[in-house]
């Protein structure tokens, strides 16, 4: 007997057919953990770190250089909320009993700074009616924005995905947003591309949104639109299942024109956005989480770190803006209910 036939008797004694029927299914079920809503909810709200990257990041030729907002908060801390200054030391010999502050003026000193520290936390999420004012200082926004990314899932150090943000800015005064997220391998085969677009034009206080369309692949169940008339005040919501209308709030972004809507209102400026996601209207609050370094392609780059959790559960939006970049989105991350985090990493920004 030679070796080929000792193998498919040994297989025909040990495999049985419900064991590899076990093992396939076992494979398919590992796939399908990367369920649809790993690209389908990009941001798109339920009802109820990278390592060095080979890409290049490429900047405009004169790069705008601006500090964090955090800073001029900072600078603009009220007198009455900065620690108590230490009393002057008196010319005359003091009794040394004199010399230790009482214990109320050590409390005094104590509540001082804590005050001092929740005036920063109030100017960084102070919001009110009033549309903020782009800074006069900054420089123009960017004319063209082009930025690639590496789509990770639950912490792989593998992308399951990439993605690709293109922002344009057209000669006539309207904007032009692509957002398009695509599978790799076998996910590739499983599920089709998300792609969002968003339209509209450029005022006096940034991007203006006319039209969002999110599609993820072709079915029309999985097609949301918005409609957005300045003029009459009125949104437009289109699904499947039919059309709903609503006022529409001042100032209200879609999901890609809210993340570059920064360039023109830094970041801690205005924090509550009425936001549509093509389904829905809502009404959120973002905070600030903090100041951090990102390396991609092996470049160093100073972010502002935003969040948003969405009410008791786990489900929670995070934008790290890139802050020599006009705050342009270099790291996306969304962590579903489930559990499941979904990562979008820069490994290519292009300006002009």
């Amino acid at each position: 007997m030679t070796k080929k036939q000792g193998l498919h008797k040994w297989i025909r004694q040990h495999v049985s057919w419900s064991l590899g029927l076990a093992l396939l299914l076992s494979l398919l079920v590992h796939v399908l953990l990367l369920q649809e809503a790993a690209w389908q909810s990009w941001f798109a709200e339920d009802e109820k770190p990278p390592a060095p990257l080979s890409a290049q990041l490429q900047a405009a030729p004169k790069k705008p250089l601006l500090k964090a907002p955090v800073k001029a908060a900072q600078a603009k801390k009220s007198p009455a909320a900065r620690p108590a200054d230490p009393a002057p030391v008196a010319s005359a010999p003091q009794p040394v009993a004199e010399a230790t502050p009482p214990t109320d003026a050590i409390a005094d000193t104590a509540g001082a700074t804590e005050a001092a520290r929740q005036a920063e936390i109030d100017a960084w999420h102070k919001t009110d009616a009033v549309v903020a004012e782009p800074e006069p200082d900054l420089p123009p926004a960017y004319q063209r924005v082009s930025t690639e990314f590496s789509v990770f899932v639950n912490g792989e150090k593998q992308p399951a995905g990439s993605a690709r943000i293109d922002y344009v800015q057209q000669p006539s005064g309207q904007y032009a947003l692509d957002w398009v997220v695509k599978g790799r391998g076998l996910l590739k085969l499983l599920y089709p591309t998300l792609e969002q677009q968003s339209r509209g034009e450029i005022g006096p206080h940034g991007l203006k949104p006319h039209f969002y369309r999110y599609a993820f692949g072709s079915k029309a169940d999985k097609i949301y639109e918005a409609d957005l008339d300045w003029e009459s005040n009125f949104i437009t919501l289109k699904t499947a299942k039919g059309e709903q209308r609503y006022e529409l709030p001042g100032n209200t972004q879609d999901i890609l024109s809210f993340m570059y809507q920064f360039m023109f209102v830094p970041p801690l400026q205005e924090m509550q956005v009425a936001l549509t996601n093509g389904r829905r209207l809502n009404t959120y609050q973002y905070e600030f989480e903090g100041e951090d370094a990102m390396v991609i392609a092996d470049q160093t780059i100073q972010t502002v770190h935003i969040a948003h959790t969405r009410g008791e559960t786990d489900e929670k939006i995070e934008l790290w803006l890139a802050s020599d970049y006009r705050y342009v989105p270099v790291k996306i991350r969304k962590q579903e209910k489930n559990g499941m985090v979904i990562e979008q990493v820069a490994t290519r920004l292009t300006t002009e």
